[in-house]
């Protein structure tokens, strides 16, 4: 067929991903975009299927672009690539990211391409420190496998470019006007639920990562192919914002506008921990119950907190002195636009930024709920209810007091229960007196593991006095009851929360209300007063 149309051509691959299509339809103004990708509409005569870990397949679709369109190339835009978070090693960076480029290159000698534009990421280079800003001259020092994998994807296109002038876009996170990065879209959805992760760090708050809003990084890709035969024949260029938000900047802004609350309390927690605390979660259902972890496997891997303290602020000199680039964009507006579109639909934000719908959307969505009132609504009644019991959490504080001092005053006469009661003592009066804190619901499950302990232990150390059986038992139930059983009790949802227990279809009461728990409750506790006795026999304690 006689091609009739006389735009420059551009080769995009990745073309029907979001980018590639967002490409095609900025560029379409100047330039006829066609694209590769694995799979394409039959109705597109501008799209061709690709697999870029197959040679024959790359040269088929070369060959027939040529065929069509003659050889001559503006540009090749180079956005195919495979990614995902979990930081762990996968056979297929080195196939499609790696290996996949090389063949692409290889299979573009056969045209005449005038720039090879290839998105890479500024995670290649080394970070930098609060304070400073890096440049294009810094080391490469990639920290997980996708980064190390575009830092290993560059060698190969400088090795095998073969004289095509290439560009190598070092790019800041990606967001618009709904979806983010992975990173800050799930920072979001921890405050917007208020979970208990949204209140700890394990790197330093003063850090930050440089953005990019999807309208700038078009303009930069732009300014690119215009300017691609006055730009240096091997470029690379750091593009993104100019000023950078400290982690708990963003923490702040996120709480500001979801919440209202200007300062997001979050603690600072040693690496080590927060690194073993990350691996059991990986590898097992998470300790402490949370909204979001109920609805998908935990985000937060190992690997990331190693590198929460990593900083990237830009230098942006290059791409204003060889493109005149500014960004348009800055991210602490930005976030006003992602806030509003998901307290609008939170189902929809959710997922378009491919996170997990947690358990209580769903059963909003099947009641007819407006999510977000209800999460409003949720929050308030639980602020209330958890003023009313702070006499629980005061309690426990004074209880961990009782528990320092008690093996003293009763003469435990066992090492072990000794150290054991005074650590306890020591948790239950920090962690109650936190608990006091609404926001911290983590601390009440761990008063309530204080409780469990406290029950526990004398049986771990053989308790060898009588006394020392009868605190641990006591203080244990106590400990166990005020922090978990007193309202609002943590883990309910927030639908129940708010709307209650309902009669199920076809009977005529509700099998969840306390007058149906009751016999239940009284076995439960004449079950486990008995256990004890029996445990106290067995200890010696008693006689019969």
């Amino acid at each position: 067929m006689e091609e009739t149309d006389t735009k420059p051509r551009i080769l995009v691959t990745g073309a029907s991903g979001n980018i590639g299509s967002a490409l095609r339809e900025a560029f379409s103004d100047a330039y006829r975009v066609l694209g590769l990708d694995l799979n394409v509409p039959d109705d597109d005569p501008d799209l061709y299927a690709c697999d870029l870990t197959d040679e024959d397949s790359i040269a088929e679709a070369v060959n027939a672009i040529r065929d069509t369109h003659g050889p001559a190339l503006a540009a090749v835009i180079h956005l195919a690539a495979y990614f995902d978070f979990s930081g762990e090693p996968n056979p297929l960076y080195e196939e499609v990211n790696e290996l996949g480029t090389q063949k692409l290159l290889n299979a573009l000698q056969a045209l005449d391409v005038e720039r090879f534009i290839y998105a890479s990421t500024m995670l290649v280079q080394a970070p930098g420190v609060p304070g400073e800003k890096i440049n294009e001259s810094g080391a490469l020092a990639p920290g997980w496998a996708y980064p190390h994998s575009k830092a290993r994807t560059e060698a190969i296109i400088r090795e095998h470019h073969n004289g095509i002038p290439v560009t190598l876009l070092r790019l800041a996170g990606l967001y618009d006007d709904e979806t983010a990065v992975p990173t800050l879209s799930h920072q979001i959805a921890r405050i917007y639920q208020r979970s208990s992760k949204s209140h700890v760090y394990a790197g330093d708050t003063m850090a930050g990562q440089a953005f990019i809003h999807l309208e700038d990084m078009l303009s930069l890709f732009r300014r690119v192919v215009d300017r691609r035969d006055r730009l240096p024949k091997w470029s690379v260029i750091l593009a993104g914002e100019e000023s950078v938000l400290g982690y708990q900047a963003l923490q702040n802004r996120i709480g500001k506008l979801i919440h209202g609350e200007r300062n997001w309390s979050t603690l600072s927690v040693p690496k080590p921990i927060a690194a073993l605390g990350a691996k059991i979660q990986v590898k097992s259902e998470p300790i402490v119950p949370d909204v979001i972890d109920k609805g998908e496997a935990p985000f937060i891997k190992p690997f990331m907190i190693k590198l929460a303290s990593d900083h990237y602020d830009l230098d942006l000199s290059r791409a204003r002195q060889w493109l005149g680039w500014e960004p348009k964009h800055h991210i602490w507006h930005g976030l006003e636009t992602l806030v509003e579109k998901l307290k609008h639909d939170p189902v929809a934000w959710y997922k378009a930024n491919g996170i997990t719908l947690p358990p209580l959307f769903d059963g909003a969505i099947a009641e007819g709920v407006e999510i977000d009132s209800m999460r409003v609504e949720q929050e308030q009644a639980y602020r209330r209810a958890h003023a009313d019991n702070l006499w629980a959490h005061f309690i426990n504080a004074g209880l961990g007091c009782w528990v320092i001092t008690s093996p003293f005053i009763l003469g435990y006469e066992s090492t072990g229960m000794i150290i054991s009661d005074v650590i306890s003592g020591v948790l239950l009066l920090v962690f109650g007196l936190l608990a006091l804190s609404w926001r911290l619901r983590f601390a009440r499950w761990i008063c309530g593991g204080i409780g469990l302990w406290l029950l526990t232990a004398p049986l771990i150390f053989w308790a060898p006095t009588a006394a020392a059986y009868l605190n641990g038992t006591l203080v244990g139930m106590l400990v166990t009851g005020f922090a978990l059983l007193t309202r609002p009790m943590p883990g309910i949802s927030p639908l129940a929360a708010t709307r209650g227990p309902d009669v199920p279809p076809g009977w005529d009461y509700c099998p969840s209300d306390w007058f149906q728990r009751l016999p239940i409750i009284i076995l439960a506790v004449v079950g486990f007063l008995i256990s004890r006795y029996l445990c106290a026999y067995q200890l010696g304690h008693i006689e019969a």
